[in-house]
């Protein structure tokens, strides 16, 4: 297969998945970002690499933002929410992370591709991006890419989009965003 053929096939995957979150989903989640003190990130692997893009971009919004693991984490409370990302919701490491914040009373907000799992049990609110697992149930659309590459990259659009979101909602400017930005680099 030629790189033109794949890309439009990978876009048409993208768009086909996100199209089918569910606006109720989406704005809860915007909501709850837009309420907590602070958030934080929690994934592994490339959904990892996609959450720390998104508390990147969230931070340059002037939301205070977290990725769990890095040395520079303050304490996470009752006034705080964790984003959790995991295609299949199983993730051992993702439920032992949010067993934790859970006991400090955060709010638990999951990004996911599985209708009933683990995490979604114990996630206060969910979004479901419909795409394959690692789980390879009966149920999953399909896709022609290999593992979870459809979640990860349709995660990393997700994220973008409700940054947008809440830049509006927020009314920060690119200007303002910019004056955010690192300038040790």
């Amino acid at each position: 297969m030629d790189f033109q053929s794949l890309q439009n096939k990978v876009c048409q995957e993208i768009n086909s998945a996100l199209s089918k979150v569910e606006k109720t989903e989406i704005d809860e989640f915007i909501n709850t970002l837009l309420s907590a003190e602070k958030v934080f990130v929690m994934a592994v692997g490339r959904v990892m690499l996609m959450l720390q893009a998104f508390a990147k971009r969230i931070k340059h919004l002037g939301i205070d933002s977290y990725v769990v693991g890095e040395t520079v984490v303050p304490p996470i409370s009752h006034k705080d929410v964790l984003v959790v990302g995991s295609g299949s919701g199983e993730t051992a490491s993702c439920i032992t992370i949010t067993q934790l914040a859970r006991k400090f009373g955060a709010k638990i907000a999951l990004i996911t591709s599985s209708k009933n799992s683990t995490l979604k049990k114990m996630a206060d609110i969910s979004v479901r991006i419909p795409s394959p697992t690692k789980l390879k149930a009966p149920d999953e659309p399909f896709s022609i890419q290999p593992m979870s590459n459809l979640f990860e990259q349709a995660l990393l659009i997700f994220c973008d989009c409700i940054s947008m979101i809440l830049q509006e909602k927020l009314g920060i400017t690119e200007e303002k965003m910019w004056k955010a930005h690192a300038n040790l680099e």
